[in-house]
């Protein structure tokens, strides 16, 4: 359902954007008297647009809970100061409101794609070697392996399956294909505690040797 849900936001997302642009391109290139036939003939649009686009992405947002990260409520902020920026614009036919708001959303739809509001995006699953996951120290599991790997597993089915999928490939979120990761136990464990990209951090989630079963029990999804 959330991978469903996760493409029909990205669906409604690029509708409202595209007939936001068509709307605006109208407005400045001074096409007036078809821009109002636009808008009366689909004047339900933008409402339904905005609705559908708040209702799936805040359900998106509660799947992160209180980990969700400050990029998605701040997505959710502009899109509830858009929606009304545009009315305001093509009733009122101000080019300049109509311009931001489809900054905005251009914004937030540039920031969503690649998970943060300065567009900075990691490439690869693998870090490079000057991340902290390098500098990480090497773990040392304690206890039995087995009862890690089964205490990481309950861990991992109610923490990380919601996005990453219980076999480790849902993609929720553009999470990475666990099962393909090269990330060594270290690596794995730096990650867990930091996050990464729209990955929240667990340091203050989870001890330490919590962190570490997680980490060892992501060997078993391979």
């Amino acid at each position: 359902m959330e991978i469903g849900m996760l493409h029909s936001h990205v669906l409604v997302v690029t509708l409202f954007l595209l007939f936001l642009l068509f709307k605006t391109v109208l407005l400045l290139v001074n096409k007036k008297e078809f821009l109002t036939k636009i808008r009366t003939k689909l004047k339900m649009v933008d409402p339904i647009l905005g609705v559908l686009m708040l209702a799936t992405g805040g359900y998106l947002l509660s799947l992160y809970g209180s980990a969700a990260p400050t990029y998605l409520w701040v997505k959710l902020v502009l899109v509830l100061i858009i929606i009304p920026i545009g009315i305001v614009a093509f009733k009122k036919e101000n080019k300049a409101m109509a311009v931001i708001a489809l900054l905005l959303t251009f914004y937030i739809y540039g920031a969503s794609e690649v998970g943060s509001l300065t567009f900075s995006k990691d490439e690869s699953v693998a870090v490079s070697d000057d991340s902290p996951a390098n500098n990480a120290a090497e773990v040392v599991i304690e206890g039995e392996t087995t009862e890690l790997v089964k205490n990481g597993k309950e861990i991992y089915l109610a923490e990380c399956k919601k996005c990453h999928g219980e076999d480790g490939k849902k993609g929720l979120f553009k999470a990475p294909d666990l099962t393909q990761s090269q990330l060594d136990l270290s690596e794995r464990v730096a990650w867990i505690k930091i996050g990464k990209g729209v990955m929240p951090a667990y340091e203050n989630e989870l001890s330490e040797t919590e962190i570490e079963a997680v980490a060892l029990y992501l060997d078993e999804l391979k």
